[in-house]
């Protein structure tokens, strides 16, 4: 009877399966300890009888824990091949019954009943923990069952004494049988809400694993796929929501349309990348992006001060690139802020800038032409009150790139200070501050040293006039390689700043162990299918 490579369920792979057969062995350990301080310590103690170590039935018990005890340890610590996790769950619940059998080494009534219940505890709490298919469950359960049954059988079938009638030996086949066909139906069923949760979370060849937020233009999802050692994050539309009374569907489809296509034009690094776009059988939209991470710079400065004007210049020239490739093909982003730029960990490179959500994306003339599609309800800002530009909060129809370029003022007031430009008490009377009030310089809002010829850069991206700033993020951006400062943001000092704040970040699993991970998944698991999305 095989017990290896018949049917764990991998599809969240090994390393949750090693968590949950750890937390079966825990649980058994646990309990079964726990009957035994109970049931036979603390029993004999209050009646005044000696507890006897060396009886059979306390040692088959002891044998039971330290075996389950085992199997915990095994998986709680490092990462467990396949092969391995396979021989622990056999061990773990076939070598605890088996103990737990040899409680029937006496033909006394007590004994066979407290073997029964703890193995019927404890194969159903296998089936309920681990996941496997049903044929595994099958094997594993009976196995855990033959001790007790041919220690049954050898009182009953013992013809000089026959110290137990036959109907005691039937009656307890009954109830194994009935166990194992409960424990077998149960992980079966199991099994099967698990690839019916997997196949509904899948798109194409992208499997969802956990929600990482949604707004107005849908969800979004961290997935992997299902071959490559590649994470990544799924932007989706469900059905439901286009039928929302709140929503126009056809606003959002073409807003979601629009944010893909201009997404996966754009080439820049400091764009974040586009894999794939479609749509799902049930009519789910969705477009799957390199997962990043890292941190924005909203939670960047809010959780850890303002930055360094070193730094704050390394950053700002990265998002300077991403908008100038955006600006160069007729694109304007609209949507320019903190929450929208991340700096991670791309390869062996630390403070790596990313710029995200095109969902606002303007095109270039698009006002001027009259077929154009409105992406914008009647009467919204386009933008983010704090990061809006005057010529966007006063309504004016024909502006331009600029509105980027006041935005990444903005964003460098906030790197350099930890303050909005203008902190007013409603979103509305935030724009008018932008409309109309002058900002208050930089430096007489933070304690720490802004370069003078920084400090101007910022006020021009902030000026009223759009001719007053920087003409093109190109030329903000030489703007910024010419401001002297007193140290370099040097790879070094970075790297140092992510492993003292974000280690996890910094410390990736190496493709390697992934690659190995992903082999030692069942065939199954490995299989190619027919993609379940029409790509766009």
């Amino acid at each position: 009877m095989s017990l290896r490579g018949s049917g764990l369920d991998t599809s969240s792979g090994p390393q949750f399966i090693q968590q949950r057969i750890a937390l079966f062995a825990q649980m058994t350990a646990i309990t079964a300890f726990t009957f035994f301080l109970v049931g036979r310590v603390l029993v004999a103690a209050l009646r005044g009888q000696p507890v006897r170590f060396t009886q059979q039935g306390q040692i088959a018990h002891i044998a039971g824990v330290a075996i389950a005890l085992a199997a915990w340890l095994a998986c709680r610590r490092g990462q467990r091949s396949l092969a391995s996790l396979e021989a622990i769950d056999a061990v773990a619940v076939v070598g605890t019954c088996t103990a737990w059998g040899f409680f029937v080494v006496q033909p006394n009534l007590e004994w066979i009943y407290t073997a029964l219940v703890a193995n019927t505890l404890t194969v159903l709490a296998r089936a309920i923990t681990v996941p496997s298919k049903a044929g595994r469950t099958l094997r594993l359960s009976v196995l855990a069952f033959v001790s007790q049954l041919v220690l049954v059988w050898l009182w009953v079938l013992r013809p000089e004494e026959r110290p137990m009638p036959l109907a005691m030996g039937i009656d307890q086949t009954i109830w194994c049988a009935a166990v194992v066909t409960i424990a077998t139906i149960t992980s079966r069923i199991l099994y099967d809400l698990r690839r019916s949760v997997r196949e509904a979370n899948e798109l194409g060849q992208y499997q969802l694993e956990a929600k990482l937020g949604a707004g107005g233009m849908g969800e979004v999802w961290r997935a992997r796929h299902r071959f490559l050692v590649r994470a990544a994050a799924v932007k989706l539309i469900r059905p439901e929501l286009l039928s929302s009374r709140h929503v126009d569907p056809e606003l959002t489809l073409k807003r979601f349309e629009r944010e893909a296509r201009a997404t996966a034009a754009l080439r820049s690094p400091h764009t974040v990348q586009l894999y794939d776009f479609g749509q799902a059988e049930d009519g789910t939209l969705f477009y799957v992006m390199e997962m990043l991470g890292g941190i924005d710079l909203e939670t960047l400065v809010s959780r850890y001060g303002p930055v360094p004007a070193e730094r704050a210049i390394h950053i700002v020239r990265q998002v300077c690139d991403s908008l100038s490739e955006a600006h160069r093909n007729g694109l304007i982003h609209r949507d320019v802020k903190p929450a929208n730029i991340f700096v991670s960990c791309i390869g062996t490179e630390t403070d790596f800038v990313k710029v995200l959500d095109f969902g606002l994306v303007r095109l270039r003339g698009e006002q001027a032409r009259a077929d154009s599609p409105k992406l914008t309800a009647e009467g919204a800002v386009a933008a983010t009150p704090a990061y809006a530009a005057p010529e966007v909060v006063e309504g004016e129809a024909a502006y331009d790139h600029r509105v980027d370029i006041y935005a990444v003022g903005c964003v460098g007031y906030w790197l350099l200070t930890g303050k909005l430009v203008f902190e007013g008490e409603t979103a509305m009377k935030m724009m008018l501050e932008h409309a109309r009030t002058p900002p208050p310089p930089p430096q007489a809002r933070t304690e720490l040293p802004i370069p003078p010829a920084l400090e101007r850069i910022i006020m021009d991206c902030l000026a009223k006039d759009p001719a007053l700033r920087p003409p093109t993020a190109a030329a903000l951006a030489a703007r910024l390689r010419e401001v002297e400062v007193p140290e370099e943001w040097t790879a070094e000092r970075a790297e140092r700043w992510w492993r003292t704040h974000l280690p996890s970040e910094v410390a990736e699993r190496p493709v390697a162990d992934v690659l190995l991970s992903q082999e030692s998944a069942p065939p199954e698991a490995r299989a190619l299918r027919p993609r379940r999305a029409a790509r766009g």
